[in-house]
């Protein structure tokens, strides 16, 4: 083999190593954003359907502090995350506290993994549609794990792509509820 193609080969698979390295680890994307007083963000309505295919409007969670987490069964970090929402969302429901989770596979995989993962919060699918929403949100670079939270008055507070770790979901959660 010629000795500058199999140079530009090896840095091709090195950076695709890297490149999967970047995706699937758990560091933060760079779009970790704490909203300022001074920038408000609102919350926007939308609807997705839920497990059983009934339509959800998010409007319904318009008195709560709402977790709203973009995610795929696929998802390494996703996968990681969604047991610490789960115990989070256990302990301060009854504090106005909501996590709705949106898969973005298809009904019968998501069905599955909350099944399997005995996920308690809402979830909602929405496919590809899930993906635009998130866009909406300001997730524009297509990151999952991507979570937003919303105060009791609609108001973003936080939004992030990757890996949200239970501590630092508690300390955005606490003071808003």
């Amino acid at each position: 083999m010629n000795k500058p193609i199999f140079a530009f080969a090896v840095v091709l698979v090195l950076g695709g190593i890297w490149l999967a390295y970047s995706a699937f680890s758990s560091k933060d994307t760079g779009q970790t954003e704490v909203i300022s007083k001074t920038h408000v963000l609102k919350r926007q309505n939308f609807s997705l359907p839920d497990l059983q295919g009934d339509i959800q409007n998010f409007s319904q969670w318009n008195d709560k502090v709402v977790v709203l987490n973009f995610w795929a069964t696929w998802c390494p970090p996703c996968r990681r995350e969604i047991p610490d929402f789960a115990a989070v969302y256990q302990q301060y429901r009854d504090q106005g506290l909501v996590i709705v989770g949106v898969g973005t596979d298809d009904r019968r995989k998501v069905a599955g993994f909350v099944k399997q993962f005995k996920v308690p919060y809402p979830i909602l699918v929405g496919e590809n549609t899930a993906m635009k929403i998130s866009y909406q949100y300001g997730n524009h670079t297509g990151a999952l794990p991507y979570t937003i939270i919303i105060d009791k008055k609609g108001i973003i507070r936080y939004r992030a792509g990757g890996l949200m770790t239970r501590s630092k979901l508690l300390s955005i959660i606490k003071p808003l509820l």
